[in-house]
């Protein structure tokens, strides 16, 4: 017996917002979540409420910083990264953050925000010889039905 599996469904971007940080040691983070890909499980024989969704998405983060060192073009793994940490749980401050939005085929609105759990500077350099950090993000996601309360409107 083989298994229904519900197709992805299409989405729109309502916006993307970049969420921004002030790190303790003067450098700037930002942060945006993307959503890649939302599907809906099948529905199940006999309920009528709507199936739940499952969302995946990707953080994407960004260090401006003046400080350089050596480019470095060595591909490295998180575990490398994280074994040459020099200082952890870096603290702080919210310069700006927002949700970011999106508007699935069958009108669910699907609200993401980023929260930064953990901060670390490695002395790793990238490519560039940008400074390395280690950066540890969870996702805030809520799923907005679509609002089935207003009467329909009259043509």
């Amino acid at each position: 017996m083989s298994v229904f599996i519900a197709p992805p469904l299409d989405f729109e971007q309502i916006r993307e917002q970049w969420n921004k940080y002030e790190l303790a040691d003067g450098t700037f983070l930002k942060v945006k979540i993307v959503l890649t890909r939302v599907t809906r499980s099948a529905a199940q024989a006999g309920v009528n409420t709507p199936s739940p969704i499952s969302a995946d998405f990707q953080h994407i983060s960004i260090i401006l910083t003046n400080e350089r060192g050596q480019p470095d073009t060595t591909v490295r793994t998180p575990q490398d990264i994280a074994s040459h940490i020099v200082r952890d749980n870096i603290r702080f401050r919210t310069v700006e953050q927002d949700w970011s939005e999106y508007l699935t085929d069958d009108n669910v609105r699907i609200l993401i925000q980023p929260l930064v759990m953990r901060v670390a500077k490695t002395s790793l350099f990238n490519n560039k010889g940008e400074p390395i950090y280690h950066v540890e993000i969870q996702a805030t996601v809520q799923i907005q039905p679509p609002d089935t309360s207003s009467p329909p409107q009259q043509q």
